[in-house]
């Protein structure tokens, strides 16, 4: 089953087709800004004349417009194409991106930047559920025993060493379990 996985919470506009942890295609580059210029035809390039069997979009925390443009896209697509529409946490894009490194890790304290010197995080296990986000200032919480760091707020704590310090990437949506995907509405930092 191909999917189309869509995530625009971040500074990075990044799409890919994916079908289970196989990557058909990607696309994932940091933008800044002008997702919701951008995101319709990096889409239309990424399928040509494919359609996938599902969506998956990224429903945050993160950049308040970007997670509105991720969603509005892929609702609009979804009805379009007559195919479901899921959402999943940008923190389960950024864990899942930590296990596919380090499997044997028991648990992943998942950061994204949440601006003004903050970030949002939750501590996530291998079944990639990510529990309510909380969002706090740069000073970290002391992690349990084996976990690991991951994802762009991490930048925010000197010092510290991460798996990755990438955006939310939807080239790892394959991996995630049907338990860690809801419904495609938005979740804000602090939500």
């Amino acid at each position: 089953m191909t999917v189309l996985a869509i995530s625009t919470s971040s500074p990075a506009l990044s799409i890919a087709l994916v079908d289970g942890p196989c990557v058909l295609a990607r696309r994932h580059e940091l933008i800044g800004r002008g997702h919701a210029e951008a995101l319709v035809p990096a889409i239309a390039e990424l399928l040509g004349a494919g359609r996938p069997d599902a969506i998956i979009v990224d429903i945050g925390p993160g950049s308040y417009t970007g997670i509105r443009i991720g969603i509005a896209a892929a609702r609009a697509l979804g009805a379009a194409w007559g195919v479901p529409v899921h959402g999943v946490s940008a923190l389960s894009l950024v864990a899942a991106q930590a296990f596919a490194a380090d499997p044997a890790l028991a648990a992943v304290f998942a950061l994204i930047d949440a601006g003004r010197g903050h970030a949002a995080g939750a501590l996530v296990t291998a079944d990639l559920v990510v529990p309510v986000p909380v969002l706090m200032p740069v000073l970290m919480p002391l992690l349990p025993d084996g976990a690991a760091l991951a994802g762009a707020g991490a930048a925010l704590l000197p010092g510290t060493i991460a798996l990755h310090l990438d955006h939310p990437d939807a080239a790892f949506a394959g991996r995630l379990p049907a338990a860690a995907l809801g419904l495609p509405q938005a979740l804000y930092a602090g939500d």
